[in-house]
């Protein structure tokens, strides 16, 4: 079985792409069949809603990627709650 060509040379450091310039207002799309937007709606619908409660509603396992997604756009806070972690609307 060949090995296929990996760059110039093995070893050699690839050239970066510049990083991409921040946009003020994202749209709350995602590639898994609108699950950010379901996300926002669950705590739009429901302020104060815990991690659990989202998982349960949204049948997920966890939702950690989404719920940190929401909120590094501003679209949603998380506030200690004693033990409990609850989520707001922004």
């Amino acid at each position: 079985m060949k090995r296929k060509a990996r760059g110039v040379k093995a070893g050699a450091k690839a050239a970066r792409a510049p990083k991409a310039v921040r946009r003020s207002a994202r749209p709350v799309k995602s590639a898994k069949g609108g699950d950010l937007e379901k996300t926002l709606a669950l705590i739009r619908a429901r302020p104060g809603i815990r991690p659990s409660e989202i998982n349960r509603l949204l049948k997920r396992e966890e939702s950690d990627g989404l719920r940190n997604t929401l909120i590094k756009r501003g679209l949603i806070r998380k506030v200690k709650d004693g033990s409990a972690m609850r989520y707001y609307p922004a």
